[in-house]
């Protein structure tokens, strides 16, 4: 036979001489036909039918991994699955903000406020009242209320600049009443459907969790049956690795659901920038203040003119909300035009001219002749009545507030949703503009009383007694930056109310802290009585006097704090801001 078909190395001669050790390696004394070959090889990879059956016991060791490996790759499959269906879940629809499922259901109440304003009657306007409720986790996201400002003026004021009217008090209470069960009603089908879905997830928790008790029920049993010396040990590790994998993930959701509520009801930017642009804005609104001073000067050629004037200035936490729903994480330089904007919308400065025809005396001098005086004559003096036309300018100056801008900015539902949130939360820091702002924080302080008695004896002198019962009128009424109406009122619009409508004859018409303090003469601290006016300065960044209230003796005084009350002008804080008392002429 050919001996090269079976071997590596060609054929050569054989020398008997060679040794054992030296010979070439070669197949050929294994191949040297086909029958030693065959017989070889079903030998060595037992090819043969004799040899290639399998013993019972490797059948069954056979048939055992095979059933292992079908079962770990029917769980591998069901992890893929559930690890695809987890991550589903996690997608967020806004990338920047990272809302969550559960964290939109605390802007839930805030559509439904929303859904109740837009089905009112038309004529509310401004009027119009919803509340909120705002229910996640363990933050401050409850009891969130909200009001759209009301600007009412009085007489040719009110019917220029604003040419809505006010609605009855009746009507405002109906529509607060339905607002509260419409949302009531809503909040319950919301719950509902929150209970149902629930309810599936537990029962898909519940499948999952039957099927993985039933795969480790098999790998126990046939691990026991091959192991038992060690089954136990390796079950019970097992058991501890899946707890701790559960609370792992329990807590993750937990996490996640936080951290989402904790987004939506934050503030997003730095405190530095949130800081400089309040303090951009004021420089704003200090220059809208300069040109109100300057009006006097621009109109010196008018026979009079009249102010009617919101206070300048506004709530630094709306100012925060407002421009985090617009911007998120902003910076100072990014919101300057936005700024502007918020301006234009907040203030408003009209003029109006008037002319009245009226009379007047008028002195001259004139000739008389009379043929008895030398000169023929004599100049003699005399008064006439003449009319004239008498120019006055009126001028307004509306503070809208920063709910008014919110809701002519055209932003969505969802965000003014977002702002009410973020208001009444204060985007978790309301540590940033002080804690002891009056204005923007409600709730008593040292000091303050919703029950105190002025001393009968006081109410002998009738004019204080009529500003004392309109004043106490509006006890709790909230505080509205520019407010001058029972809807709501700043301190120097409830001074100014108070006045304009207690029935002593007074008309000052809408004026500042500032102006008002122009009207009133000084009164020297130890002359003053019930019904002065008493003036603060400081407690906010206004030049003069930056609030005011109705002394009504015993060292208290009535005013709009947040909300109307009562307060001792004796404590420490009162007494750091005071400026001085004024006595209407």
């Amino acid at each position: 036979m050919a001996e090269g078909l079976y071997t590596r190395n060609p054929p050569r001669d054989k020398d008997p001489g060679d040794q054992k050790d030296n010979a070439p390696r070669v197949h050929a004394n294994k191949l040297k036909n086909k029958d030693s070959a065959s017989k070889y090889y079903g030998q060595k990879l037992r090819t043969g039918k004799a040899d290639n059956s399998e013993t019972l016991e490797e059948k069954n060791h056979r048939e055992k991994l095979r059933k292992q490996t079908q079962k770990k790759a029917s769980e591998v499959e069901k992890v893929r699955k559930s690890q695809e269906a987890a991550k589903k879940e996690r997608t967020v629809s806004k990338s920047s903000v990272r809302i969550s499922e559960t964290a939109s259901r605390v802007v839930a109440a805030a559509d439904i406020m929303s859904d109740v304003v837009n089905s009112s009657e038309d004529n509310r306007g401004e009027s119009a009242v919803s509340e909120e409720v705002f229910e996640a986790g363990g933050y401050v996201a409850s009891g969130a209320a909200s009001h759209v400002t009301s600007k009412v003026k009085n007489g040719k004021y009110s019917s220029k600049v604003h040419g809505r009217k006010e609605a009855s008090a009746e009507t405002k209470e109906a529509a607060r009443e339905k607002a509260r069960r419409e949302i009531q009603r809503k909040m319950m089908e919301r719950q509902a459907k929150a209970a149902e879905n629930g309810g599936k997830i537990g029962r898909k928790i519940t499948e999952k969790a039957e099927d993985v008790v039933g795969a480790i029920g098999e790998f126990i049993t046939e691990f026991v049956q091959d192991n038992p010396a060690i089954s136990i040990i390796i079950v019970l590790v097992l058991l501890i690795v899946l707890i701790c994998f559960g609370l792992l993930s329990s807590c993750g959701a937990i996490a996640s659901g936080g951290g989402d509520i904790t987004v939506i009801t934050s503030y997003t930017a730095e405190d530095r920038d949130i800081l400089a642009v309040e303090d951009d804005y004021k420089e704003l609104e200090e220059g809208l203040q300069d040109e109100i001073d300057e009006i006097a000067e621009d109109h010196a050629d008018y026979d009079e003119i009249n102010y009617y004037l919101d206070e300048v200035g506004h709530n630094p936490y709306e100012l925060a909300a407002l421009l985090t729903v617009i911007f998120e994480a902003y910076r100072e330089d990014e919101v300057q035009e936005k700024l502007q904007e918020i301006l234009e919308l907040q203030y408003e400065i009209t003029y109006e001219e008037e002319v009245e025809t009226r009379e007047r005396e008028v002195e001259d001098t004139r000739w008389v002749e009379d043929d008895s005086y030398a000169e023929g004559g004599y100049y003699e003096d005399y008064t006439y009545t003449e009319e004239y036309e008498y120019y006055i300018c009126n001028i307004y100056l509306v503070n809208h507030g920063l709910d008014y801008v919110v809701e002519n900015l055209g932003l969505t539902d969802d965000d003014i949703a977002r702002y009410e949130v973020l208001k009444e939360t204060y985007g978790n820091r309301m540590y940033l503009f002080g804690e002891d702002d009056i204005y923007s924080i409600p709730g008593s302080r040292e000091g303050d009383s919703d029950e105190h008695h002025v001393p009968g004896e006081y109410l002998s002198d009738e004019e204080f007694a009529r500003m004392l019962h309109e004043a106490e009128n509006y006890l709790g009424v909230e505080y509205v930056w520019g407010g001058y109406s029972p809807d709501g009122f700043d301190c120097s619009g409830f001074v100014s109310w108070v006045i304009n409508h207690c029935g002593n004859g007074w008309n000052f018409g809408r004026l500042t802290a500032n102006g008002l303090r122009a009207r009133t003469d000084y009164v020297p601290s130890s002359e003053a009585k019930p019904g002065d006016l008493v003036f603060f300065q400081g407690t906010y960044e206004v030049s003069g006097a930056s609030h005011v209230g109705i002394y009504v003796g015993g060292g208290w005084m009535i005013h709009a704090g947040n909300p109307v009350h009562y307060s001792n002008i004796n404590t420490p804080y009162w007494q750091s801001h005071f400026l001085e008392y004024g006595r209407i002429p």
